[in-house]
């Protein structure tokens, strides 16, 4: 059960939002062309549905270790300095994820000293934004399980 929801949780979130955002603008362009109307809350909840989306996709690029990386260079180097330019990739990485986590949280804390609704839907903006830091902390700990899978494998070839 936890493989499955290693390997998956990523995608099933992020083919649910994917499916809210078509869901929703599917829905948008027949109330509009065809009954002349709109719904206030569609627009909103594409807009969240495909921020969530690609959070989700970029941890689940994180996991599969399909970001993009010029590997042209670094293959053509000694072994030492083909894990240290991609460890030394990692670090800089893992830091500026890290620096999201603290700028997204302090965001998050300051939209609890206000009142902010959502036009469409009518929730408080700080519940949706409170999702951004936690997605970042999931691309901390796939950044993390990558580098835990490579110890495990005795370190054979790159963490990729």
């Amino acid at each position: 059960m936890l493989s499955k929801l290693d390997r998956y949780f990523e995608e099933v979130l992020c083919t649910l939002f994917l499916c809210v955002v078509v869901g929703s603008v599917l829905m948008q362009v027949i109330l509009r062309f065809v009954f002349h109307t709109a719904a206030a809350w569609a627009e909103e909840t594409a807009v969240y549905g495909m921020i969530f989306a690609v959070y989700l996709g970029a941890t689940m690029a994180t996991r599969d270790r399909a970001h993009i990386r010029i590997t042209l260079l670094i293959s053509r180097l000694p072994r030492r300095l083909q894990v240290g330019c991609v460890v030394l990739a990692d670090m800089l990485w893992l830091g500026f994820v890290i620096f999201m986590i603290v700028q997204t949280t302090t965001y998050t804390q300051l939209l609890f000293n206000v009142t902010y609704q959502t036009p469409g839907l009518g929730i408080e903006q700080r519940w949706v934004q409170m999702f951004i830091p936690m997605l970042f902390a999931l691309m901390v700990l796939r950044i993390l399980q990558v580098y835990w899978r490579w110890r495990r494998d005795n370190f054979a070839g790159l963490p990729l």
